[in-house]
């Protein structure tokens, strides 16, 4: 049988508009269309006419889950034992990705954490043969959120550090705000901890224990998970790719092994997109699937019937989001970028709504320094500083800062012996070289009062196997106390920020 031919228009604002085009549709053809001797001879013509060495990562996935459904039947061509060695080498790192991160899991499990898994990993813990053929570099893992500070407690003790660069303090602070943390240990462990399922920035109740309840249990690597059932697999697919579909498609071959499983309970699988406000993005994804690569997804009449009355502006934002980069026009890529910069705001917007558990980040400014500053300085990337004078007080910082001449950001945590504090955060637009001051007023306020206060510049991320120039660009930067002032704060002078 041959891929169903193509009914739908492809002109916007059609959902068939987004689809992922060109070559990038012919690979999906070949690893996930429902037809095996049509995605065969898709395959082995993609392979005629391209060569692997110029292929993208994205197109490298695809390509390992090609060569894991055909294998030998492959053998004669060319380019097999090229496609051999990159299934070896992706499959390598993903096994090392997993057992650096096993030892934790195992901790987390015997301390009654329950662990679900999502994504590629869930992939892998549902059918263990997958391996071959989904890449999964970094382990995506949901935990209750309850049950979130502790889970990223063993996993810091256990030498995890956050990719952000923060401290593991302020991690501990800001996790009630955040949906996901990334952490790496060692050269290729990479785990996103989940505290949510869906990435609403107002967490649904609803949503998030209906994962849990029709959760099944799984084996991973002798470690006991959990996986979401699939109405909520193929939900939270949606929602954490669906607008972001030109970082990679293995989402979209994740959903038709989903569709080719069980039947679905498609009123809740409809009622999850509805919820969470999916509808236009599953159009998009369900419609490529049914009508490119020949799935049989009988809910999608019903879902077109749903977004048909969508606005035509809502309807726009989203199918420009949900385009693949590579069929990005100059057009496209310019009103995409505006549509997404709108739709970070809302996300902060609503974020705002929430009631954050520590400051935001408090911005300061850079100055030269003045010519009477010490030339000789003690560089390090932590200093103590005098405890504050009263629970509530205001306070004015000055730094030292050798810039290097990058348009940067300089990132600076002010932390205690009762935890983390304040984020500092100075942006160099104009890649100042040379020494120069950066300046901090702000408040400060303490449940308890701290024994010891101390700043310690932090990296912008945390690196791994960077060359310099990441390193001049993300690395922690030394620094030197010129100034710190601190007083009560005053109902008569609250308004200003700090001491002159």
């Amino acid at each position: 049988m041959m891929t169903p031919p193509e009914t739908t228009s492809r002109r916007f604002p059609s959902a068939a508009w987004a689809w992922p085009g060109a070559e990038l549709e012919t690979l999906l053809i070949a690893a996930a269309g429902a037809d095996h001797d049509h995605a065969l001879a898709v395959a082995r013509d993609w392979f005629a006419r391209c060569d692997i060495d110029e292929s993208s990562f994205r197109e490298n996935r695809l390509q390992l889950a090609i060569a894991a459904r055909f294998g030998k039947q492959l053998a004669d061509l060319p380019e097999y034992p090229r496609l051999q060695g990159l299934q070896r080498m992706l499959w390598t790192k993903s096994r090392m990705a997993i057992r650096e991160a096993l030892p934790t899991f195992e901790r987390m499990a015997a301390k009654g954490i329950p662990l679900m898994l999502v994504k590629g990993a869930a992939r892998i813990a549902r059918d263990p043969e997958a391996q071959k053929a989904r890449v999964s570099h970094d382990i995506d893992l949901l935990v209750p959120r309850a049950r979130g500070a502790e889970s990223l407690r063993l996993l810091n003790q256990a030498g995890w550090v956050p990719s952000s660069g923060e401290s593991p303090a302020c991690l501990r602070a800001r996790l009630d705000e955040l949906r996901s943390v990334n952490l790496y240990f060692g050269h290729f462990g990479d785990i996103d901890l989940h505290m949510q399922g869906y990435g609403s920035p107002l967490p649904d109740e609803h949503l998030e224990a209906g994962i849990w309840r029709g959760a099944t249990r799984h084996d991973f690597f002798g470690v006991p998970v959990q996986l979401p059932a699939p109405e909520h697999w193929l939900a939270m697919t949606i929602d954490s790719s669906a607008l972001d579909a030109h970082t990679h498609s293995d989402w979209l071959v994740d959903c038709a092994v989903l569709l080719s499983g069980p039947p679905l309970d498609e009123a809740l699988l409809l009622e999850l997109l509805e919820r969470r406000g999916l509808m236009l993005q599953a159009e998009v994804a369900f419609s490529f699937l049914a009508e490119r690569l020949g799935h049989d997804v009988p809910f999608l009449p019903e879902l077109r019937r749903r977004t048909a009355a969508m606005g035509r502006l809502q309807r726009a934002a989203t199918l420009l989001q949900a385009k693949p980069r590579s069929d990005w026009t100059p057009l496209t890529r310019h009103a995409r970028g505006v549509v997404k910069q709108l739709h970070l705001l809302q996300i902060a917007r609503q974020s705002r709504d929430r009631r954050l558990a520590t400051p935001p980040v408090l911005r300061g400014s850079i100055r030269k320094l003045a010519p009477d500053a010490p030339r000789e300085p003690r560089r390090v990337t932590q200093i103590d500083l005098p405890c504050p004078p009263a629970a509530v007080s205001v306070f004015r910082l000055e730094l030292a800062v050798p810039l290097n001449g990058l348009r940067r950001r300089y990132d600076f945590e002010l932390n205690a012996d009762l935890g983390h504090v304040q984020r500092l955060r100075v942006r160099d637009l104009a890649g100042r070289e040379g020494t120069h001051r950066l300046i901090f007023s702000g408040r400060l306020a303490f449940e308890r009062m701290p024994r010891r206060l101390w700043i310690e510049a932090r990296p912008g991320r945390t690196l791994r196997t960077a060359d310099a120039a990441e390193h001049a660009q993300y690395d922690a930067v030394p620094f030197w106390l010129l100034d710190f002032r601190a007083r009560p704060l005053s109902s008569r002078r609250s308004a200003q920020p700090a001491p002159d």
